[in-house]
């Protein structure tokens, strides 16, 4: 059992060209911390090109008490029993001239050796052969064996992580459903990896339950990353009858197919679409619309927008009923004038041109007649406008 109290000792690092180790030349560490120190260079450097340090453990007068060359990365089945716990349960030797002059000459050498510190990228890893070990101060009952057999799952999931990372980047999503199934990840996960990676067909395949996530995720995305996303959905018709109108709303929205919208106002299953739909409503000044919507999915902010614009609206209608107004009411005024010179002609005109200054001027009368009628059918369009504008005000308080 490894000693409790777990006192730190001189520790002085040589012969190595690991630059965790070269930081720190010599430091005053426990057992444990030396240990994580060992784990996190191992784990660090990877699989790759074998590197050594040479550690040497001093009492706090400077006795030597043990050394030893460990070669790092250590393999999976490296028995860190056999080598790190000679560290914690080596005693100081009796003083001797010997030792002194030991320690001494492995200061020294700590100090001069500073080798170049060679960084790795993980695209390099083609495997995982190293232990990870973590071992802090154990109570009563905990051997070095039980924190080894920790460690050792904490390695097999941090292989397993990198695997998964590794296929992933490949683009083998497949590859890193299957191997997530072996090592009893959760169909969330599985899930998560395809939709993070814009997988949604085989996200479904994988869990046809998580439409909400896939549809969630795709709502996230631009117009066009959308548009294709939803026809591969429909395409690899895999989304039921039921959950089929949840596509084909959102595919109307993007193609701003108003009708089918208004059409099928209940048939929109969450907030945020809701949402959308009433902004795309509001932009069109279907108002009505967007009134109706509200009521399924409130939203006060979209509630207070609509009625603005509405209000806006009102206004403007207003305003073009007043200016058309005054177009008719300029050409009545005009065929007044007309009409009072037809008159004339027919009375005074006695020139031998009389006859085609009064087809003349009747042609003018039919001109501003037919300008008179195009403005007041104008003029009418606008007042029902108006008047559905103001039913909707009306609705909306």
């Amino acid at each position: 059992m490894m000693n409790k109290s777990d006192k730190p000792f001189k520790y002085v690092f040589s012969e190595t060209s690991i630059e965790s180790f070269k930081k720190k030349p010599e430091d005053n560490l426990t057992f444990s911390a030396l240990v994580n120190l060992v784990q996190t260079v191992n784990y660090q450097i990877k699989y790759l090109n074998n590197e050594s340090v040479v550690i040497s453990k001093y009492t706090k007068d400077g006795k030597l008490i043990h050394t030893e060359k460990i070669e790092l990365p250590v393999s999976e089945h490296t028995d860190f029993e056999a080598l790190l716990v000679k560290f914690e349960q080596t005693k100081p030797p009796k003083p001797t001239k010997e030792n002194e002059v030991i320690s001494e000459g492995i200061n020294k050498k700590s100090k001069k050796d500073k080798p170049k510190f060679q960084q790795l990228s993980i695209q390099s890893v083609t495997m995982i052969g190293f232990t990870v070990l973590t071992v802090c101060v154990l109570g009563t009952g905990f051997t070095i064996n039980h924190s080894i057999n920790q460690a050792n799952k904490q390695q097999t999931k941090l292989s397993q992580e990198l695997l998964l990372s590794q296929l992933e980047t490949s683009e083998k999503y497949d590859k890193v459903a299957q191997k997530m199934k072996e090592f009893d990840y959760p169909k969330k996960d599985i899930v998560n990896m395809y939709l993070e990676n814009g997988q949604f067909v085989n996200a479904l395949k994988a869990d046809k339950k998580a439409i909400t996530s896939v549809l969630d995720k795709i709502d996230t995305m631009n117009n066009k990353e959308q548009q294709k996303a939803l026809n591969e959905l429909k395409k690899a018709n895999i989304v039921s009858k039921k959950e089929s109108p949840s596509i084909d709303l959102r595919l109307a929205l993007l193609n701003k197919d108003i009708d089918f919208l208004k059409k099928n106002i209940k048939s929109v299953d969450s907030q945020a679409l809701s949402d959308r739909i009433v902004k795309l409503f509001i932009d069109e000044k279907e108002y009505a619309s967007a009134n109706e919507q509200l009521k399924f999915f409130a939203n006060k902010a979209l509630d207070k927008q609509a009625k603005q614009a509405l209000t806006n609206r009102v206004n403007e209608l207003k305003k073009a009923i007043s200016d058309t107004q005054k177009q008719l009411d300029g050409k009545n005024t005009q065929l007044s004038d007309l009409h009072k010179q037809l008159d004339d002609l027919n009375k005074n005109d006695k020139s031998p041109d009389k006859g085609k200054h009064v087809d003349d001027k009747n042609k003018e009368i039919d001109n501003a007649n037919k300008d008179k009628n195009k403005i007041s059918d104008i003029l009418k369009d606008q007042q029902a406008k108006e008047k559905e504008a103001q039913k909707a005000v009306d609705d909306f308080k």
